[in-house]
């Protein structure tokens, strides 16, 4: 028989196990309780970074906005640089006249725009297209009214510079300076043109600045694909019926023979051999 000795529980023993009981009781509650604060914890955090990135995506998505225009969309993504003077105001007084009389393309600007098209921009209802009057109509880009605007500007001081009889109406002159102090307080170009240290090496304020600039080519591209077939035939001519302007589409458009028909050309004529 072994040497084993057996006795019963004492009262002490019996509170020994009582404490220990407790003991690891408060240690499950608290683990339990510290383990649903690292739970509750981590998805406070997981919360509030997907509040911070979608307040962070927001509040560029309303940047871009901002910044795009409010038509083609195009934001202030392309390279330029400020100088003081160009070619358009060089002394070579020549090729200066040549530039702004047949280098500014102010009339490509009159574009032709499905009802569709200008709805989904909500556009203002505007004159109808006369080759295709119940699905078109004419717009005018305001980019390319402003240059008309500066070019027939250009084309009065030149006048007056010398000595010639004005041919754009005073009124028509006031309009498109007006035209330029709305379209700049409108846009109001915040760029800080800097004044140079030493005006001796010939810099001008802003001279070789950088600075950021809508795409003027995905403009161009635009009124492009809106050809109004439109050509300034006769500038100042005001016997001239205007639609005569508006006959001078591709030859192989499909309005040539409306166009043929309303004016009494024959199948021979084409828009390219106009003399006009």
């Amino acid at each position: 028989m072994s040497n084993e000795e057996f006795r019963l529980l004492s009262d002490h023993d019996s509170a020994d196990d009582d404490e220990d009981a407790e003991s690891v009781g408060h240690l499950y509650t608290r683990s339990r309780k510290t383990l649903f604060t690292a739970k509750a914890t981590s998805v406070l955090l997981i919360l509030l970074t997907s509040i911070t990135f979608n307040v962070v995506l927001l509040f560029k998505s309303h940047q871009t906005t901002i910044a795009s225009s409010p038509y083609l969309k195009l934001a202030f993504d392309s390279d330029d640089t400020l100088w003081w003077n160009t070619e358009y105001s060089s002394e070579n007084e020549t090729e200066v006249d040549a530039l702004w009389m047949r280098s500014i393309p102010w009339e490509s600007g009159i574009i032709a725009m499905t009802n569709g098209e200008a709805a989904a921009l909500d556009l203002p209802e505007s004159q109808p297209w006369p080759w295709d009057s119940e699905k078109k109509r004419i717009y005018i880009i305001n980019a390319h009214h402003i240059l008309h605007c500066v070019r027939n500007l250009y084309i009065s001081l030149q006048e007056y510079r010398h000595d010639k009889n004005q041919s754009v109406a005073w009124p028509h002159l006031l309009h498109c300076l007006d035209s330029i102090r709305q379209d700049t307080m409108c846009m109001a170009d915040d760029t800080p043109r800097y004044v140079p240290l030493n005006a001796v090496h010939g810099f001008r304020p802003g001279d070789g600045q950088n600075r950021k600039c809508r795409n003027w080519d995905a403009i161009q591209q635009f009124v492009g694909e809106h050809d109004p077939c439109y050509k300034y035939i006769q500038p100042g001519n005001k016997e001239l019926s205007n639609l005569e302007r508006f006959q001078y589409c591709p030859d192989d458009s499909q309005y040539l023979p409306k166009i043929r028909q309303y004016f009494g050309y024959d199948e021979s004529w084409l828009p390219s051999k106009d003399g006009a």
